[in-house]
């Protein structure tokens, strides 16, 4: 059985990459996803050089930043000042409600960034087989997942591992802090992306690709607690890949004011990310950690 302990954007700033080098060295953390079209991409990288023993994972990402694709190529994903601007829902609805030009439009101008960012993490990471997920789960959209599935057969860098964000309905209810996660955007997250991950996960089963069985980290985003998630993993049995996923990287003092004001400032400055710091370098995690895999190994 294999355990994936992940924080999500690696290389979004330096000072995130170091938090997340942090827990790699004296934490629990065992896998990081890395945002490809950073500005701070190969100082990031340079970081994870000095790591041993450590899994990468491309964190697509066609929600914030620039393209790593020509802009002419991709307009439909960007705003007038060249960034993207298209969110989850909107992506949703001005395609499956668009005209067949519009649908062709919009799946030719996502498979082009895709591609282009998978071909350059490969080539700065130098590898063949990779794993993959999406900055704000845009993969688990139908014809997104599809475009992977395309992605996967036309390029000579293949998937080993795509995430599969179908996490366990649990209740851990210690706070009021607690009870806003099931009365708010994180409840209706956590349903629909369990609905889009059952066709995802047949997609990949179907292409041979390996994927999550089990993940964490949808209910309790931004309020991950060690309490959510023991109860998430409490009532499942054996399985062959478990995800775990964190956001314990947060932007330095300096870096939060020349932070340009988007939407995701707020997101990379909650107080919450250093909580999730913390549950990676405890022990009372670590132990955790350690105890699943003995318990999972016992009964294979």
């Amino acid at each position: 059985m294999k355990i994936i302990v992940n924080a999500d954007d690696f290389a979004n700033s330096l000072n995130m990459s170091e938090i997340i080098c942090k827990c790699f060295n004296d934490g629990s953390l065992n896998s990081t996803s890395i945002m490809i079209n950073s500005n701070y991409l190969d100082e990031s990288l340079k970081k994870l050089e000095k790591l041993r023993d450590i899994r990468v994972s491309l964190h697509l990402n066609i929600a914030e930043g620039k393209p790593v694709s020509k802009p002419e190529n991709v307009t439909y994903l960007l705003d007038k000042n060249g960034n993207f601007c298209k969110s989850f829902e909107t992506i949703v609805f001005e395609y499956y409600f668009g005209n067949n030009s519009k649908k062709k439009q919009i799946k030719k101008q996502i498979k082009e960034e895709y591609k282009n960012q998978i071909l350059l993490y490969a080539k700065k990471l130098k590898l063949k087989s990779i794993n993959a997920d999406s900055h704000q789960h845009y993969h688990t959209i139908p014809f997104i997942a599809d475009i992977l599935v395309e992605l996967s057969k036309e390029l000579d860098v293949r998937f080993s591992y795509i995430r599969v964000p179908k996490e366990p309905f649990f209740i851990n209810i210690n706070s009021f802090k607690d009870l806003k996660n099931y009365f708010g955007l994180n409840i209706i997250k956590h349903f629909l992306l369990n609905f889009l991950s059952t066709g995802l996960a047949k997609k990949l089963k179907k292409n041979s690709i390996d994927y999550s069985e089990i993940f964490v980290g949808v209910l309790f985003t931004g309020n991950m607690t060690f309490n959510s998630i023991k109860k998430a993993l409490a009532t499942n049995k054996q399985f062959q890949n478990i995800e775990i996923l964190l956001h314990p990287a947060y932007l330095s003092d300096k870096e939060e004011k020349n932070w340009k004001n988007d939407k995701f400032k707020e997101f990379y400055t909650n107080k919450n990310r250093k909580n999730e710091m913390d549950i990676l370098l405890s022990n009372e995690f670590k132990n955790f950690i350690e105890h699943l895999k003995e318990k999972n190994e016992q009964t294979s």
